[in-house]
């Protein structure tokens, strides 16, 4: 990221029900704005208002909704419904601080398509604690019930999310795709991710000629498509084997998946 000006870095005033905290951005991509806190994801409240964690390793996602104050036509915009990804102490900011270069450098074509759109990442002090927060699309639609189609589009939003350029290292943990209202899904948590230039990834089929085969293979597009793809309901391992080739037993993935 870029270097911290602060002649230069609109605000972000994040509002609880009971206070108000003052956030920077590290780089001025995004006018001035207010978030209004909801509640708490998981929630956690006291006396009917979501908590402010404030205490060394505390992460949470609040739901809120942004409204930028900044330029002639601010006034025009709705409030966005977003999430406020929001960590405090110095590890967690750091692997937060990984994830908003992933957003702002590495998946600016898919955001809104395979990940969430992104609206910015700040920092400031909550009761004597650092702490950062990023603002991204909140991302809630009803479940995907048949099961087909939902591995259908965790193979769309993970290839896409490749083709970007990014392998996120985490992508069995169901948690990490979130329905959308169009019945499309989202992956989220960069935390960990790094650049990536994918090579592709080997079909998933008996067949020993007649489909294009890149030489090299993506492992965790190989580990993705053997348990989501086409055929991973029934014998998708085997199909892997039958090729000599083994996604499980990968060094990079042994012990991410």
């Amino acid at each position: 990221m870029a270097a911290f000006d602060p002649q230069n870095n609109p605000k972000l005033d994040v509002v609880f029900t009971s206070a108000k905290y003052t956030f920077l951005q590290s780089v001025g991509l995004f006018p001035p704005a207010e978030v209004m806190i909801l509640g708490d994801a998981e929630p956690r409240t006291f006396q009917g208002a979501p908590l402010v964690l404030a205490y060394n390793g505390a992460h949470c996602v609040y739901h809120g909704f942004l409204k930028h104050r900044g330029g002639p036509d601010a006034a025009k915009f709705r409030p966005i419904e977003v999430a406020v990804k929001w960590v405090a102490g110095r590890e967690r900011i750091d692997r937060l601080v990984n994830e908003a270069e992933i957003y702002e450098t590495r998946l600016n074509s898919v955001r809104g398509v395979a990940v969430p759109k992104y609206y910015g990442f700040y920092t400031g002090t909550v009761e004597s604690m650092p702490v950062a927060c990023m603002i991204l699309e909140w991302c809630s639609g009803p479940p995907i019930d048949d099961v087909k189609e939902l591995n259908r589009q965790r193979m769309l939003a993970a290839t896409k999310m490749h083709q970007a350029g990014v392998m996120h290292g985490h992508l069995l943990d169901p948690r990490h795709f979130l329905p959308m209202r169009d019945g499309t899904l989202r992956i989220v948590d960069f935390s960990t991710a790094r650049a990536h230039k994918c090579p592709g990834a080997r079909p998933l089929t008996l067949s020993t000629s007649g489909d294009p085969r890149p030489p090299e293979s993506c492992g965790e597009l190989d580990v993705v498509e053997s348990r989501f793809g086409v055929d991973a309901e029934r014998h998708g391992r085997h199909l892997r084997w039958a090729n000599g080739f083994y996604p499980e037993l990968v060094s990079s993935f042994y012990y991410k998946y």
